[in-house]
C-alpha cells in the first residue's frame, strides 16, 4: 500500500515536472530573445564579414529590442566558429556570419555535412567578382590579356586569397570560358595578393569592385554582373566582352542558423533580415562598394547554397586540389585495400607480438620488436590516409605529415636491424617488458583526451608524461619541448596549412 501511495505521488511529481518544463520552453520561445545573440564570425576583426556582422547589429537596433555581441572565431578556414554554433543548441542565440567562401572549405576539409547542418537563414547582399588589373602593367585591358593568356599558354600570373577558394574557383571559370590558361598565385590573404599586383608579380587579381576603391593604379578589366556597376560606370561586363555565362559570379555574404531551430525563431530573424535589408543606411553603405543589396532566404537560399556546392565540388575535384568524390586515400592502391584490412592486420600483428613476449625467452627483445612494428604499419596506414588531405598549394597540410613519415620509418628500420643483431645484450640490460603496454595504454588515454580536451592540450600532457615515464627528469627540456611542438603544430597546421584539429568537446561548449 505504501508502495502504491509513493509511487503515485512520485510519477505525480514528475508529471507536473514536465508541464512545467513544456510551459517554460513555451514561454522562453515566446518572448525570443531574452538573452543577449552572438553573431560567431569566422575573421578576425576588420575582414568583410566582420564588418558585416557589426554593421547588421548597429542597424538591427532600430527594429528590435536585442542585444547582438559579435564573437570572431578565426581558425581552419572558418571550421572553429562552424562548430561553435554546432556544438550550442539550436535555440537561435547562436548566428553563423558566413560567405560564399565558407562553401568551398567545407568541401576542402571534406565536410559536406556541414551544409545540411546549417539552416541557411538570410542571404543580404551579392558582391560581384571581377578581374582587376595594374595599369603599370605592359598589358591591363581585357582583350590584351586573353590574347597574350592564349598566345603563351600557362605563362602568365594571376594573384589571389588561397587555393581553391571562390576567386580562385572564379579565375578557373573565366579560364575554361575564354579558353585559356594561366597560373594561380595564392597569398594568404587579399591585401597581401593586390600589393603583388601593384608590385608586378602578376598579371590579374580575382577579386569584389571595392577592392579597387582609393587605389588609382588598379583597373577593373571585367566585372561579372549583368549590366554595368552604378558605383563603377567604366568597369566592363563580361557580356560586353563576349561571354554571357560569367554574370552571375558573386560573393554571397549571409547568415545561418543551426538546423533544427524552431520555425517561430526563423521567423522573427527573417522579418529582422528583411527590415534591415530595406534600411537606407544598410544599403548606402554597401551600394557605393558596387554591392548587389538583397535579401533571399529559405529554400531560395539553401538551392543556391546547394549549386555552390555542386560548382566547388566539380572545380576543386578538376584542379585535383580535393580528392575524387566517394574514394579515400587508400583508394590510389586498388579499391580491395580499405583501411579496416589495415587495422585488423595491425590488431593481428600486435596480438601476435604479445603472445611471442611471454613465451619467448627472448622476451624483452620481442617487446621492442613489438613497438618498433606498431610505429611502422600506424606510419603506413597514415601516409596512405594523407592522400585525403586537402591539397591547398604546393605545399599541402599532406607534405608536413609525410616528411615526419619518411624520417621515421628509415628509423624504425634502423632500430629493428640493430634490435636483432644485439638481442642478447637487450636481454640482459633487463629492460622492462612492461614498458609496451604501458605505452599502448598511454595511446589509449592520449586519444580520449583529444576528444574532451583537445589536441593541443592532450599532446602537450602526453609529451611530458611520456618523457618522465622514459626516466627524463629535465624539466625545462622537457616542457620546452613540449611547448615547441605545440607551437609548430598550432602555427603550421592550424593557421597555415588549415588542418582542423581537434579543439575538444569541452573547450567547444565553453567558447
Amino acid at each position: 500500500m505504501g508502495k502504491s501511495i509513493g509511487t503515485y505521488y512520485l510519477n505525480r511529481f514528475f508529471k507536473n515536472l514536465l508541464i512545467a518544463v513544456v510551459l517554460i520552453s513555451s514561454f522562453v520561445q515566446a518572448n525570443f530573445p531574452n538573452k543577449p545573440i552572438k553573431i560567431v564570425v569566422y575573421t578576425g576583426p576588420g575582414g568583410l564579414i566582420d564588418i558585416t556582422a557589426r554593421k547588421f547589429a548597429s542597424v538591427a537596433d532600430k527594429y528590435v529590442d536585442a542585444t547582438f555581441v559579435v564573437e570572431n572565431k578565426p581558425g581552419a578556414g572558418g571550421i572553429v566558429a562552424l562548430k561553435k554554433v554546432l556544438q550550442a543548441p539550436e535555440d537561435g542565440y547562436n548566428l553563423y556570419a558566413c560567405t560564399k567562401s565558407n562553401i568551398a572549405k567545407f568541401i576542402q576539409v571534406g565536410g559536406r555535412d556541414y551544409v545540411d547542418a546549417l539552416h541557411w537563414t538570410a542571404m543580404l547582399m551579392a558582391d560581384p567578382e571581377c578581374v582587376l588589373t595594374n595599369v603599370k602593367n605592359d598589358i591591363y585591358k581585357w582583350n590584351d590579356i586573353v590574347n597574350n593568356a592564349r598566345q603563351y599558354p600557362g605563362k602568365q600570373n594571376w594573384v589571389g586569397p588561397a587555393t581553391g577558394g571562390l576567386d580562385h574557383v572564379t579565375a578557373m571559370k573565366i579560364w575554361d570560358e575564354y579558353g585559356m590558361s594561366a597560373k594561380w598565385i595564392p597569398y594568404k590573404s587579399g591585401g597581401r595578393a593586390i600589393a603583388a599586383l601593384l608590385g608586378g608579380q602578376g598579371v590579374a587579381y580575382v577579386g569584389n569592385p571595392r577592392d579597387a576603391l582609393g587605389k588609382p593604379d588598379l583597373f577593373i578589366a571585367a566585372v561579372s554582373s549583368d549590366e554595368r556597376l552604378a558605383a563603377f560606370p567604366n568597369a566592363p561586363t563580361f557580356a560586353e566582352l563576349g561571354v554571357t555565362a560569367l554574370n552571375k559570379e558573386y560573393m554571397w555574404r549571409g547568415f545561418a542558423l543551426k538546423a533544427g531551430t524552431p520555425p517561430d525563431v526563423i521567423e522573427w530573424y527573417t522579418d529582422l533580415f528583411q527590415q534591415v535589408t530595406a534600411d537606407p543606411d544598410w544599403k548606402e553603405f554597401w551600394e557605393k562598394g558596387g554591392i548587389d543589396v538583397e535579401f533571399i532566404g529559405g529554400d531560395e537560399f539553401a538551392d543556391i547554397v546547394k549549386q555552390d556546392v555542386e560548382t566547388f565540388e566539380y572545380y576543386l575535384t578538376k584542379s585535383e586540389i580535393v580528392s575524387t568524390s566517394g574514394k579515400n586515400g587508400l583508394s590510389k592502391y586498388g579499391e580491395g585495400t580499405p583501411l579496416i584490412l589495415l587495422t585488423i592486420g595491425l590488431i593481428i600483428v600486435m596480438v601476435l607480438c604479445g603472445y611471442f613476449i611471454y613465451k619467448s625467452t627472448f622476451a624483452t627483445t620481442l617487446g621492442r620488436i613489438m613497438v618498433i612494428e606498431f610505429f611502422l604499419i600506424m606510419s603506413i596506414i597514415f601516409y596512405l590516409q594523407s592522400f585525403i588531405f586537402p591539397v591547398s598549394s604546393e605545399v599541402g597540410p599532406a607534405v608536413v605529415p609525410r616528411l615526419w613519415i619518411f624520417t621515421l620509418v628509415p628509423l624504425c628500420i634502423l632500430l629493428l636491424i640493430n634490435t636483432l643483431r644485439n638481442k642478447e645484450g637487450i636481454e640482459k640490460a633487463g629492460t622492462r617488458i612492461d614498458i609496451v603496454l604501458t605505452f599502448i595504454g598511454f595511446l589509449v588515454i592520449y586519444l580520449l583526451m583529444m576528444h574532451y580536451i583537445g589536441y593541443f592540450l592532450s599532446t602537450f600532457i602526453f609529451l611530458i608524461t611520456g618523457m618522465i615515464y622514459l626516466g627524463y627528469k629535465n624539466k625545462k627540456v622537457m616542457i620546452t619541448t613540449a611547448t615547441i611542438w605545440i607551437m609548430f603544430s598550432y602555427f603550421i597546421f592550424f593557421k597555415i596549412l588549415f588542418v582542423p584539429l581537434p579543439i575538444g568537446k569541452w573547450f567547444e561548449m565553453l567558447f
